[in-house]
């Protein structure tokens, strides 16, 4: 087909803004004119290359235009993406992958992708929970140390560190064994509450709750068991406690000074009596003890039992000399010593004291209670934030 009967090449710029000038352009216009070279300038530039401020004129136009629906916008992101194509391979594709995919789609997945990553980067675990409980157990475990240093340099003191056979043959009535027990208890639960609260540890929380429930269980227990059977438990403490502190008082140095403490604070003597006192070899009324042995401890009580004189400091160690005897009467007796027994100025002080002794029993059983729920709650926090890593 002939040149000029061709039907003329779609222009979609407008007529006062000149072409951006391209071999294809070029070509197009010779071809339309009937001519090679000479059509390409008669239909391009003449002379050749436009000049610059030709195709600063068409960009300043379609900036101040881009709009979807001006024909010129098209032909230029076609224009672009085949220049592209050209020069970097591939420009074609970019382009056409840029038309098809629209910028709101681009910025709700961006959105997506951001808002699933702080999901999955947010953590589980309450840091309020986790440190809380990493505190009070360093305090209680600093506790367990104390204790246990206090029954050691207690050893260390007395000079029995040394001697095996001596520290292990009365276990029951030697307090120091009380110190390091409970502080060695107390230091174990708390280094698991400690480690376990700090490394997120859930073996070692839940060796932590176990030992925690059953300290509660076990003063629930005994709560509800004194108050159902007070007598019976009274009676059979009272045994024990004859057999403890009133057989064994000169034993050990230390529980007979403990002994000593009890009767001084409560201003009390013996365990129900003075009478109890008879059940100590030193302290025993009978003849044999009197006479054959001439102890002058004989059918006394130990100084702790005495009235202290309010106007002097000296302790008269002998003054439970032979106060028990039948040779002093009644109103000498209690002129001289306390005669009460130490449960019963117990038991007095408790209902004299019930306020204090109820709110410090309600501070014990809430800073268990809020323990053991933290190691539960820190558990669950921790199997969840590892359920979530897994996704």
């Amino acid at each position: 087909m002939a040149g000029k009967d061709r039907p003329p090449p779609y222009n979609p710029y407008p007529n006062d803004i000149p072409q951006p000038y391209s071999r294809a352009s070029a070509q197009a216009a010779g071809s339309y004119h009937g001519a090679g070279p000479a059509g390409a300038r008669a239909g391009g530039y003449p002379g050749g290359p436009p000049p610059p401020q030709a195709n600063n004129q068409y960009q300043q136009h379609v900036q101040q235009q881009p709009y979807s629906g001006d024909p010129g916008y098209q032909h230029q992101s076609q224009y672009r993406g085949h220049s592209q194509g050209r020069s970097g391979g591939g420009g074609r594709a970019t382009g056409s992958a840029r038309q098809r995919q629209p910028a709101g789609k681009t910025g709700s997945l961006a959105r997506i992708q951001r808002t699933a990553r702080r999901v999955k980067e947010s953590s589980e675990i309450s840091l309020c929970i986790k440190y809380s409980l990493f505190f009070a157990n360093f305090v209680f475990w600093l506790a367990g140390i104390l204790l246990i240093g206090i029954g050691i340099w207690a050893w260390y003191d007395r000079g029995v560190l040394g001697d095996v056979e001596n520290l292990v043959s009365s276990p029951f009535v030697d307090p120091v064994w009380w110190f390091i027990v409970l502080g060695g208890i107390i230091f174990v639960m708390a280094a698991f509450g400690c480690i376990g609260a700090l490394r997120e540890n859930i073996l070692l929380l839940r060796l932590y709750s176990i030992f925690l429930g059953l300290v509660l269980l076990i003063e629930i227990g005994g709560g509800v068991a004194i108050y159902l059977y007070k007598d019976e438990i009274e009676t059979k403490f009272v045994d024990q406690l004859n057999d403890l502190a009133i057989t064994g008082y000169r034993d050990n140095p230390d529980f007979q000074d403990l002994v000593d403490a009890i009767q001084t604070e409560f201003k009390c003597c013996g365990v129900t009596s003075p009478d109890d006192w008879d059940n100590n070899l030193y302290f025993n009324c009978s003849d044999s003890m009197r006479s054959r042995y001439k102890n002058p401890e004989a059918c006394g009580v130990p100084f702790s039992c005495c009235i202290r004189n309010p106007n002097s400091e000296v302790i008269n160690t002998q003054c439970g000399y032979n106060v028990r005897s039948s040779s002093i009467s009644d109103a000498d007796r209690i002129a001289r010593i306390n005669i009460n027994g130490c449960i019963q100025a117990f038991k007095y002080w408790v209902q004299t004291n019930l306020v204090v002794v109820a709110i410090a029993a309600g501070i014990i059983l809430l800073v268990e209670i809020f323990g053991l729920c933290f190691a539960m709650s820190l558990i669950n926090d921790i199997k969840r934030q590892k359920a979530k890593w897994r996704r």
